[in-house]
């Protein structure tokens, strides 16, 4: 069940827009095993802290984006939202993001296994007569600023879609 409207079960899928947008955070590059085990929550952890601090009252979601080009493994991005032109913290990369249309669902924590529910959303994109856009990266998430690594995933999952 939902946590944020009650609604039982996955919810439906929907096309998602994001506009252009720029992100500083961690690159990790690791197994699925190891990020399975937990190793990348320390950097999501450590945006959440970042995006706390931040001035003002909108406070970014924590971004990841995921590559899966490397052999047995993949790399994946953990960020935060900053303004157009500002540089990121010491330690930090900046990404540059165009506006992109995604295939979205919100993942409860009722909601089992995530890679289940990417499945799902694969067949959708395909019904849909949509196609995954892997020109840029496999796929976002975005984890709300009270995400619980100890937790079950609690996440709006997006894939990059073309034909939109």
């Amino acid at each position: 069940m939902c946590d944020r409207c009650g609604i039982p079960g996955s919810h439906a899928f929907a096309l998602t827009e994001r506009p252009a947008h720029r992100l500083a955070g961690h690159m990790w590059e690791g197994t699925h095993a190891e990020a399975a085990a937990g190793a990348i929550h320390p950097l999501i952890l450590e945006m959440k802290a970042a995006s706390q601090r931040r001035p003002g009252m909108w406070r970014s979601p924590i971004v990841g984006l995921s590559w899966n080009d490397r052999p047995g493994g993949f790399r994946y991005f953990v960020g935060i939202a900053i303004d157009e032109g500002e540089q990121p913290a010491d330690g930090l990369v900046a990404l540059d993001l165009p506006e992109m249309n995604f295939a979205s669902a919100w993942h409860g924590a009722g909601d089992g296994d995530v890679a289940g529910h990417y499945g799902r959303m694969m067949e959708w994109i395909g019904d849909e007569g949509l196609k995954w856009d892997l020109s840029r990266f496999y796929h976002r998430e975005e984890y709300p600023l009270d995400y619980d690594p100890a937790g079950p995933p609690v996440l709006r999952l997006l894939m990059p879609v073309a034909g939109a």
